[in-house]
């Protein structure tokens, strides 16, 4: 059990940050990283936190979180928690359960009324769109606030989405980043839906990378987009042969039928 998680922070809050750990950043940059399509925001912000070591510097504590444990590699964890990094100047926000419908306006606003705090004044959101199948053809879509566009705009491996709506907790953080002296913006990639897309993860990063310079590696990512790749193809290749099988059969039955 934290130390800092005493008796003046317990209950159940509407939406409430514990800093666990001090840390003094300069205008970081604010990654936010939920649950979606290909579940490519949690891998993305587990591949960052994981090869620059980022430190767990706060937790998010809610009475609209489920009910829920959350267990990596043995050890417990709190479902919404928030890493720092000194060098890099970046905090990473993940969550492994989603937030309730009616308590996305109170987490939002709790997490941005921290990031504040700690002089945030650029959030990014990456989250995937749901497709169904290994998507064709990647690319990173964005929406933004208005005086954030001609920056991404530059980059030709990105694309504005022209219009939309982004639901859930991350809908909820960019509509909140509009009342606030932040900048948010989406950084959106098809992703598949069912089952977990490195491959839409590696798009996010590698556009993170151009924006910001974070030199993350993504080879891990590029392997493991290939391998489901792979898998993926195979499905579809068994899917087709028992289909051709059962067009076979129902044939040879309608010919003894009518024979």
């Amino acid at each position: 059990m934290d130390k800092d998680c005493d008796a003046k922070v317990l209950g159940a809050p509407e939406a409430h940050v514990v800093q666990t750990k001090e840390m003094k950043l300069d205008n970081p940059l604010m990654v936010c990283c939920f649950p979606s399509a290909g579940v490519v925001g949690p891998i993305a912000a587990h591949t960052i936190i994981d090869q620059f070591k980022m430190e767990e510097i706060a937790h998010l504590r809610s009475r609209y979180m489920p009910s829920a444990a959350v267990f990596l590699e043995g050890r417990l964890r709190h479902p919404f928690r928030i890493y720092g990094s000194k060098e890099l100047n970046l905090i990473v926000i993940t969550a492994e359960l989603p937030v309730s419908e009616e308590g996305l306006y109170a987490v939002s606003s709790a997490l941005l009324d921290w990031g504040s705090t700690m002089g945030v004044k650029e959030t990014v959101v990456l989250d995937g769109i749901p497709v169904q199948g290994l998507p064709s053809e990647r690319k990173v879509l964005f929406a933004a606030e208005e005086e954030k566009i001609p920056e991404l705009a530059k980059n030709a491996q990105m694309e504005i989405l022209d219009k939309g709506i982004i639901t859930g907790i991350a809908g909820s953080i960019l509509s909140e980043t509009l009342c606030r002296s932040m900048i948010g913006f989406a950084l959106l990639t098809p992703a598949i839906t069912v089952i977990p897309d490195p491959g839409g993860a590696q798009q996010l990063l590698e556009a993170l990378n151009q924006l910001y310079d974070l030199k993350i590696d993504i080879k891990e990512l590029m392997e493991g987009s290939e391998i489901i790749r792979k898998k993926m193809e195979e499905m579809a290749q068994q899917v087709d042969g028992m289909q051709r099988q059962q067009s076979s059969a129902g044939s040879d039955r309608y010919q003894r039928m009518y024979a």
